[in-house]
Order: structure tokens, then sequence, then C-alpha cells
């Protein structure tokens, strides 16, 4: 699964300073996740949000199934969006795309794929980070296997 090789890539790229963690059920380790549900949103975890702070970055991946949907959830301890915008030279193209790439798949689905990002801060008001949650249509990801075989 794409998401096992996406450990791999951040503890060479950035010399193990970067702990990701995937927890992700048994039963859903057979649904296959195109990579552009995730790579593009740990890229920007990464970028915007863990190298310009100064901790020891920290991205959650976690995959669950609410109703009908797959659940993606990516969870950084990174500066938060806000103070990433006064340290970031980027042309915000990356969540343009995969804004765009939602739109597209949104148009074969018979299901939306939905997402949300939520800014997190401490009990003192300090940004701790950011979570996207991603929820695609689990119908879908199910026929993608099926017809695999």
């Amino acid at each position: 699964m794409f998401v096992h090789h996406v450990n791999n890539i951040v503890n060479y790229r950035y010399n193990g300073k970067i702990l990701l963690v995937v927890n992700i059920p048994e039963e859903l380790q057979s649904i296959p996740i195109l990579k552009m549900l995730l790579q593009p949103i740990v890229e920007n975890a990464i970028k915007h949000g863990i190298l310009p702070g100064t901790n020891e970055g920290f991205i959650m991946i976690r995959i669950s199934r609410e109703n009908d949907y797959l659940k993606l959830t990516i969870e950084d301890n990174g500066i938060g969006r806000v103070k990433s915008a006064g340290h970031s030279n980027s042309t915000g193209k990356g969540l343009k795309i995969t804004g765009e790439f939602y739109d597209i798949l949104n148009q074969i689905n018979k299901k939306p794929i939905k997402h949300y990002i939520t800014d997190l801060y401490d009990d003192f008001g300090e940004a701790m980070g950011t979570r996207v949650d991603v929820w695609v249509p689990l119908e879908e990801a199910v026929e993608a296997v099926s017809s695999k075989k």
C-alpha cells in the first residue's frame, strides 16, 4: 500500500527528523488509496507546517470507515496555516491541483469526495498544527479493488 511507502520516503529524505505514524485497521488495508489523495497533503504538512518550525516533526495518517466513506485523516504538529502564510513563497498550486483532482473524481463518483481543513490550537490559543480530513466514497474504492481481480 502506498501509505507505507510514504513513511520510508519521509524517513530517508529528512533523516528521521519527521516521525510519520500510519494507523490503518487491518480490515481496511486491502483497499487501495489513490496517491493523489494523500501525497499533496503530506507534502504540504512537511513544507509549510513542519520545516519552518523548530519542533521535531510529527505526522499522523489515520484511515477509518465512517458509514459509506473511507476517512483519511492527516494531522501534523507544524506551525499552522496562519503562521505558515508569512513564511511561504509557495505558489499554492498543490492544494489547488488537489481540489481540481477531487472535482474530476466527483464527476465520476456516485458520492462526492469531501475534505475539510482544521487549524489546531493548544489551550493558550497557540497554533499546534493542522488536520485535514478527506472522505472518499467507499463503494468507489471497493469497486476499484474488484475490477483489478
